[in-house]
């Protein structure tokens, strides 16, 4: 979900783990040269997510890897299915007050919570998109486990997908 903190935990989580980190979004505006706010405001989200599906898939994976997707990649162009065969998949979960509150104090304002109030659009967006979600078992609880706790169950699920 925005503001669950993917771009941060995922640098934080590479560093410990010791592998590359790869934000999507980052990704696609190096090499584009525009990023994902400006793409939406400018072609619409449809323009975007298929951008972002031909980005997903261009990712070099002969490396191990840490990689931050916007809070919308998987339920686009059948982004979760290829997420799931490439490694291990990770969700953040947090409660939505946590993701209205952080968002309040975000800036700049992200086009896909621009109509409406936070208090809205986040419960709004979260029933949009937690069949996705959901089927994601592999979750991390930044509000009740530690950067090292992640870290391992990281490790864990690492070794079991050898």
């Amino acid at each position: 979900m925005p503001g669950s903190g993917k771009s941060s935990l995922g640098k934080k989580l590479s560093l410990r783990l010791k592998i590359k980190f790869i934000d999507l979004d980052q990704w696609i505006a190096q090499r584009t040269g525009i990023n994902p706010t400006e793409w939406i405001e400018q072609y619409g989200e449809s323009a975007f997510r298929e951008a972002e599906a031909k980005a997903l898939r261009e990712i070099p994976l002969q490396e191990p890897l840490v990689v931050a997707c916007g809070g919308g990649t998987p339920c686009f162009h059948e982004n979760l299915a290829y997420m799931f065969e490439q490694g291990i998949v990770a969700r953040i979960d947090l409660p939505l007050t946590t993701l209205i509150q952080r968002l309040s104090s975000a800036t700049p304002q992200r086009p896909l919570l621009a109509n409406g109030s936070l208090e809205e659009r986040i419960p709004a967006l979260w029933e949009a998109r937690k069949w996705f979600y959901l089927q994601v078992v592999n979750v991390l609880s930044p509000l009740k486990q530690s950067e090292l706790e992640m870290a391992a169950l990281c490790r864990a699920w690492m070794a079991q997908h050898r």
